[in-house]
C-alpha cells in the first residue's frame, strides 16, 4: 500500500471522518484523505481508505484503498500507515469527534501511537463548528497562543515544561504521569511555550485563537 509520488511528498493532510458535517473549504488547502464514511462529507478527496461500512455515496476518488470489514486494524490506523514515512507531518482531523466514545478514544490512541516516533508533528481534532477541540503533539517545542481553559494529558509518563502566559507554569522540567490530573484545568492568557519529550494531548475548553 503506497501513495503516488506527489502525495508521498505531502506533509500536511486533512483526514475526513464519518461524523461530518460537510468539511469547510479551508481544509481543502491540504491533501485530503477520506476515511470510509468521511467521503460523504468532502467536496473532493485525493485518497479514500476504508471497508465501505459507513460510506453512502459512490466514490469519486483517484486513489482508493479498500479493505475487508473483518480486519485487525481500524480504517484510521490503515490511513495513518500511508503517511508513516514522514518524520514531521501535520494532520487536520475533521469528522472524528462526537460519535461512539470507544471509537473516539481509540482514534486518539492510534494518533498518539503514530506520533510517538515523530518530531514536531501534530494532529488537530476539529469540532463541527470549525474550532479546534484538541491537539495531539509529538515530542517537540511548541509556541501556543490561547485564552481560556486547557488541560494537558499524557498517555504515558512524559517530561514537560510549560512557561509563558498561562496561570500555572511548570518552569522546571517535570514528569507528567500518564493520565494524571497534574495537567488539569490550566488557563491560557496569551502566548506560552510547551516543551515535551513524548506525545501529549492538549484539550481546549473554549475558543481557540
Amino acid at each position: 500500500m503506497k501513495l503516488p509520488l506527489h502525495l508521498i511528498q505531502s506533509k500536511e493532510w486533512t483526514f475526513v471522518g464519518p461524523m461530518g458535517p460537510e468539511m469547510p473549504e479551508t481544509l481543502l488547502a491540504h491533501s485530503v484523505l477520506a476515511v470510509d464514511g468521511g467521503a460523504d462529507f468532502c467536496q473532493k478527496m485525493d485518497v479514500w481508505v476504508g471497508d465501505r461500512d459507513s460510506v453512502n455515496k459512490s466514490l469519486d476518488c483517484p486513489h482508493i484503498y479498500e479493505f475487508p470489514p473483518k480486519k485487525s486494524h481500524s480504517d484510521l490506523a490503515l490511513a495513518l500507515k500511508l503517511i508513516a514515512h514522514h518524520s514531521q507531518v501535520t494532520i487536520h482531523l475533521w469528522g472524528f469527534l462526537g460519535g461512539r466514545k470507544d471509537h473516539e478514544l481509540l482514534n486518539f490512541g492510534e494518533i498518539l501511537s503514530f506520533l510517538s516516533n515523530k518530531q514536531q508533528s501534530e494532529a488537530l481534532f476539529y469540532h463541527s463548528d470549525g474550532s479546534i477541540g484538541m491537539k495531539c503533539l509529538s515530542q517537540g517545542n511548541w509556541d501556543l497562543d490561547y485564552q481560556g481553559i486547557f488541560s494537558l494529558v499524557s498517555p504515558k509518563d512524559v517530561r514537560i515544561s510549560l512557561t509563558g502566559l498561562c496561570q500555572y507554569n511548570i518552569s522546571e522540567s517535570t514528569i507528567l504521569p500518564a493520565f494524571s490530573s497534574l495537567g488539569l484545568s490550566n488557563v491560557g492568557e496569551g502566548q506560552f511555550h510547551l516543551q515535551n519529550l513524548g506525545p501529549i494531548i492538549i484539550y481546549f475548553i473554549g475558543d481557540h485563537l
